[in-house]
């Protein structure tokens, strides 16, 4: 009997895949037998480009778009798939036309311009801050989050607050990402920032580690902060929990080395910082730090020896020359 239903459940789970199959083949045939009647027509091959990107045939939708960008130039939504599609493949020159072009068709575009932004900013372009604000001006100030971080990274501390309060005043759900930035914010110890609060920061992260327990991100910003305000002890059991979810992080000990550095527990930090090194052999802080802790383990040949790999990596590095003549 229990075979019967078995074999019962498969036959109606394989009937129910494969209609749900045929129906996509079906949507891209009939899309192709139109096309077929009508190649030029710039419309299906938007439509079939973007049936093609659900199936991850991005040669395919790009080929599509490429057509469809021939036969008509200034249409938005083709200008702004093709982006996408160049986008997803890696060639982000073609992005970045399309996506100005769109904005050149239809100043107004707020996708286009979130796109636009988003790829600028990524690669530090002189213009993001004023092209975030304008995504603001446009969208009733309300700006992506992942926008938002360019501007605490730019330092522009108040412009990011007043973006992300309005973004949460008008019901953002406050999920990791906005939950991640307002610790963040909170937890940033940087001089200009007039919004570092201990109270404010340790809130957030409570409020992270309660519904994303299990996240290498919030562990590693939390230690971070507790680095940053000297609270060593704290740190390093914030960077255990770290090791616990990835132990292959070199940041992570490297940190943890200066962390023991500053508690004075000589023996502890060139652990840390040997594991640090033993996953990048190149990471000259790391050598720095060791051959500083070694000299005050009077373990000079050992210093001596960590300031040439930093010569090794830096020939005219200053701090191991320095080093090297005492």
């Amino acid at each position: 009997m229990r075979a019967v239903l078995v074999l019962c459940f498969f036959l109606v789970f394989s009937a129910c895949h494969n209609s749900v199959s045929n129906k996509s083949i079906t949507l891209l045939d009939s899309l192709s037998n139109r096309i077929q009647a009508d190649p030029f027509n710039s419309s299906l091959l938007n439509e079939r480009a973007m049936l093609y990107v659900q199936k991850n045939n991005l040669d395919s939708a790009k080929q599509d778009l490429d057509k469809a960008y021939s036969v008509f130039k200034n249409d938005e939504s083709i200008l702004l798939n093709r982006g996408d599609v160049y986008f997803m493949m890696n060639e982000t020159r073609v992005s970045k036309e399309s996506w100005e072009r769109c904005l050149k068709v239809n100043p107004n575009n707020i996708q286009c311009r979130i796109k636009l932004t988003k790829l600028l900013c990524a690669v530090h372009d002189s213009n993001c801050k004023s092209m975030i604000d304008t995504v603001g001006l446009l969208n009733d100030g309300i700006v992506p989050i992942s926008l938002i971080v360019y501007l605490k990274e730019l330092e522009e501390y108040d412009l990011a607050m007043d973006f992300l309060e309005n973004t949460i005043g008008h019901g953002s759900e406050l999920n990791r990402e906005t939950l991640s930035l307002l610790a963040v914010i909170y937890s940033d110890t940087t001089s200009s920032n007039n919004f570092f609060n201990k109270d404010s920061a340790s809130m957030y992260f409570d409020k992270l580690l309660n519904r994303y327990p299990d996240t290498f991100q919030v562990y590693y910003n939390l230690a971070m902060f507790k680095q940053n305000i000297f609270e060593y002890n704290e740190a390093l059991t914030h960077y255990n929990s770290t090791l616990k979810i990835d132990s292959t992080n070199k940041n992570v000990y490297y940190n943890m080395g200066f962390c023991s550095m500053q508690l004075k527990e000589y023996e502890k930090g060139v652990n840390y910082f040997s594991k640090a090194i033993n996953l990048d052999n190149s990471f000259l802080l790391a050598y720095h730090a060791r051959a500083y802790l070694y000299e005050l383990l009077n373990r000079s040949e050992r210093a001596k020896l960590d300031w040439k790999n930093c010569l090794m990596l830096n020939p005219s590095y200053i701090p191991a020359l320095e080093g090297l003549n005492k």
